[in-house]
């Protein structure tokens, strides 16, 4: 008794702890995204990271591909991104369970409104859609192991005669056509062969079921119907309760597909799909039958019982008594760990819901016809959420909008959310001007948990059907020094990328850090700036010695890649010079350390010329340079200086980082330029932040 009461524990046990340690959570239910892969790519990596993994996810950029995966049972649901709106399609397998495909549906859409969008469930064409498959296979294992019980309760643990065998084969016969008779009438209008398949399947639970039992309780009586009874019975009830594998963590969903039950609800699936994934529930359900049916036959020969030896129909009577109480005790602790359990799983916390962007009330702009107007707007002061910022690098959206990014961002004090960040983006619209948010109040592109920040560099703009994909080049930035303006060191490039539905909200879908944290200044700074020609996206990098000689710039290198792949460096191709290569370290330079540039610049297209323009000399130079190319790969040559701007550190009144805005009020033979200004008195920025706003001036290109 003390063995069968250990068995009794341990399905119990198996039980709670299977469902308390699921909650009701997906894990890593396989899905596919749909769509292109600059999109797919990051979001899979996402999807991928979301904390309790629900998702195994992998992208391709065919519809057909997807149906095929979801046809074959590879993947349990496939979701088409349509960026051209703001709704997607979600598809569930053809043999999906219903309790996945609402577990999954839900996930998809936490997942979804993230993004600001939402989802749309197409009709599966599932023959069996909604039925319990596993409560169907669960009742026919059941079934097979009451007979046994009723059967020993009857005639008693061994069949003592010949006819008494026959009888219980007899009896398992009998309970398998009838469990094949209920598979036909569950199949309904299903096709004659998987109404027979399905028949088969039910029928075979039950006679693997009840044969198993009959050899547990021949080898090892009541314990061995107890263990019996862990098995097949309290095996899957985790799996029942859970309403699907995927539902379960990794070891009790494991441990119930090798049950009878389990097997059998697989087995269904696979046989009624294309057949894959066959053999581990074949394996179960054919190995349990002929194991059972083995020992029930070979026992009738090796253990003889003397029905008239004195004693034997009491210990019979006996037998029964015992079998009485513990299948009673059992049936009364099962009803028990079941509504325990059922009561843990729908106590299901959500997971947290990642940063969702959104924009600030509208600060009327007035009309924007001339650099006078532009600098007008730098005075403006009714956003909080931008009351200073220095960089400043724009781009142009194909609905008629721009987007700024700025670097460290000085916000009013009666902000809600952080009172400085790394960087900030604005939304420029006709007379309108919009402040990008995150829900967390903090940076548009966030600082990583260690504290390293980022600051933008550059910005490019690809159009989609919809929607434009946004690339923005950062630098990782970590602060050495917080007393001190300059104390900070930059660790390397980092892509940002955001979509943005025509006149919606951009949203971040990915960061990348490209590269190791690394402060050594000879790795050149990629994304410094960018440009877009053609099919590839140009990303310039600056780089030098450590601690050069006063006066000395920045070495000017270029690489490219498809923009649908920036945020993989393994795609990337680097110009040595005469070609192109994968190498980083053979990028050759296009403009030298001498005389060199900021290390940040604009690097832009106009009727058919390169132009590269930056302070010559860094942040101590005084001359703004354009120097001219035919190509983006050079060889770029200084024009003489179109203007100076000293960087007034003398007077505490600091100009750098001039930059380009090409798309800006264009016009024939010149270009808007920005720089950014700043203070060394942190106070009186504090006290004005005027002085800490980009000016704009309009500047003559070179003939040469």
């Amino acid at each position: 008794m003390v063995l069968c009461a250990v068995f009794v524990l341990i399905a119990l046990g198996w039980i709670v702890t299977g469902l308390r340690a699921d909650s009701g959570e997906l894990h890593e239910a396989p899905v596919v995204l749909v769509g292109p892969d600059v999109v797919t790519v990051p979001l899979v990596k996402q999807v991928n990271a979301v904390p309790g993994r629900p998702f195994s996810a992998g992208a391709v950029d065919s519809r057909a591909e997807a149906a095929k995966l979801l046809e074959r049972g590879d993947v349990v649901a496939e979701l088409d991104i349509d960026l051209s709106g703001t709704q997607d399609e979600l598809r569930l397998t053809t043999a999906h369970r219903p309790a996945l495909a609402r577990a999954v549906q839900a996930e998809v859409e936490r997942i979804e409104k993230t993004r600001g969008r939402t989802v749309v469930v197409a009709e599966p064409a599932d023959r069996l859609e909604g039925r319990p498959l596993s409560w169907v296979t669960f009742a026919t294992a059941l079934a097979g192991f009451l007979l046994v019980c009723v059967v020993s309760l009857v005639w008693g643990p061994f069949a003592r005669t010949l006819p008494r065998l026959l009888a219980r084969l007899t009896a398992l016969a009998a309970l398998a056509v009838a469990a094949d008779v209920v598979g036909l009438l569950l199949a309904g209008p299903a096709p004659a062969g998987e109404r027979m398949l399905v028949g088969s399947v039910l029928a075979a639970t039950v006679v693997a079921a009840g044969a198993l039992t009959f050899a547990c309780e021949i080898i090892g009586g009541l314990p061995g119907l107890l263990f019996a009874a862990t098995v097949i019975v309290a095996g899957p009830v985790p799996l029942l309760l859970a309403g699907d594998r995927l539902l379960l963590a990794d070891a009790w969903a494991t441990g119930s597909g090798w049950t009878i039950a389990g097997a059998g609800e697989s087995l269904l699936w696979a046989a009624t799909g294309d057949g894959r994934g066959i053999a581990q529930p074949m394996v179960t359900i054919v190995g349990s039958g002929l194991l059972g049916l083995t020992v029930l036959v070979a026992m009738r020969w090796l253990v003889r019982v003397d029905v008239e030896r004195p004693g034997a129909l009491a210990s019979v009577r006996s037998w029964r008594r015992n079998l009485g109480l513990v299948l009673a005790s059992a049936t009364c602790l099962t009803i028990l760990a079941t509504a325990l359990t059922s009561a843990l799983h729908s106590a299901a916390v959500p997971r947290p819901l990642a940063s969702l962007a959104s924009t600030t009330q509208c600060v009327p702009a007035g009309p924007v016809e001339d650099v006078d107007d532009l600098n007008r707007i730098t005075r403006l002061r009714s956003e909080p959420a931008l009351q200073g910022g220095d960089v400043g690098v724009s781009a142009h959206l194909s609905d008629g909008r721009s987007i700024w990014m700025f670097g460290d961002t000085l916000r009013d004090e009666k902000f809600s959310g952080a009172g400085f960040v790394r960087n900030s983006m604005l939304l420029v619209e006709p007379d309108c001007l919009q402040v990008v948010l995150p829900e967390s109040g903090g940076a548009i592109i966030p600082d990583r948990k260690d504290g390293v920040g980022y600051w933008p560099m550059s910005v490019t703009t690809l159009d989609k059907p919809g929607y434009a994909l946004v690339v923005v080049a950062a630098q990782r930035v970590r602060t050495t020094d917080s007393d001190d303006a300059f104390g900070f060191e930059a660790l390397g490039p980092a892509i940002a990328q955001f979509v943005v539905p025509d006149g919606g909200v951009p949203q971040l879908i990915a960061v990348t850090d490209i590269g190791a944290d690394d402060a050594d200044t000879r790795r050149p700074m990629w994304g410094a700036a960018a440009a877009v020609s053609g099919e590839w996206l140009y990303l310039y990098g600056t780089a030098r010695e450590p601690d050069p000689p006063l006066g000395t710039g920045f070495a000017l290198h270029v690489a490219r890649v498809d923009p649908d792949h920036v945020a993989d460096p393994d795609r990337w191709t680097y110009w040595d010079g005469t070609g192109w290569n994968k190498r980083p370290g053979s990028s050759s330079e296009l403009i030298p350390t001498a005389d060199g540039v900021s290390q940040t610049l604009s690097v832009f297209e106009r009727d058919g010329r390169w132009y590269a323009f930056s302070k010559s000399d860094e942040f101590l130079g005084d001359d703004l340079v354009f120097w001219t190319s035919s190509s983006p790969t050079g060889p770029f040559r200084a024009q003489p200086p179109v203007g100076t701007l000293p960087s007034g550190v003398a007077r505490g009144e600091l100009r750098y980082m001039p930059l380009a805005h090409p798309d800006i009020l264009e016009e024939p033979g010149s270009v808007v330029v920005s720089y950014s200004r700043n203070s060394t008195d942190f106070g009186a920025v504090l006290r004005n932040p005027l002085l800490y706003r980009p000016k704009f001036i309009r500047v003559d290109l070179p003939d040469g």
